[in-house]
């Protein structure tokens, strides 16, 4: 019985001083330089997948508001709407990668990140 957690504890051990490990050995991913196609490509794959943030940044707006009906209700409408605008605009820059428009491979929304919209931390709230 007591051979079994023995392997278990070995096996945890043995990951947790691993993972540091790898850790230091794998490379850092960056984003492309701006006006490139992988730029518009991982703009518009992050622009799908990171969709989301913008209901919880409009949330975090109408935190401050006390109105009726619910401020949050106004805000996970417009963050919804928001991010599904996000999202369609991730899918047209994924698809259209390769063409240079708009001219040089702009962003079609402004900020070019979803993680843009956070405060940064020097900011007091």
């Amino acid at each position: 019985m007591k051979r079994p957690y023995a392997i278990l504890i070995a096996m945890f051990v043995l990951l947790a001083f691993s993972l540091p490990a790898m850790a230091a050995v794998a490379p850092e991913v960056e984003i492309q330089g701006e006006g490139t196609p992988q730029r518009k490509l991982q703009r518009g794959f992050l622009n799908v997948v990171l969709s989301p943030f913008d209901i919880s940044n409009e949330l975090s707006k109408e935190v401050r508001n006390d109105t009726i009906p619910p401020s949050w209700v106004a805000g996970l409408g417009r963050g919804s709407i928001y991010a599904v605008g996000r999202a369609l605009v991730g899918v047209y820059e994924m698809v259209t990668f390769p063409i240079p428009y708009p001219a040089k491979y702009k962003p079609v929304l402004s900020p070019e990140f979803p993680w843009q919209f956070a405060p940064s931390p020097e900011k007091k709230l």
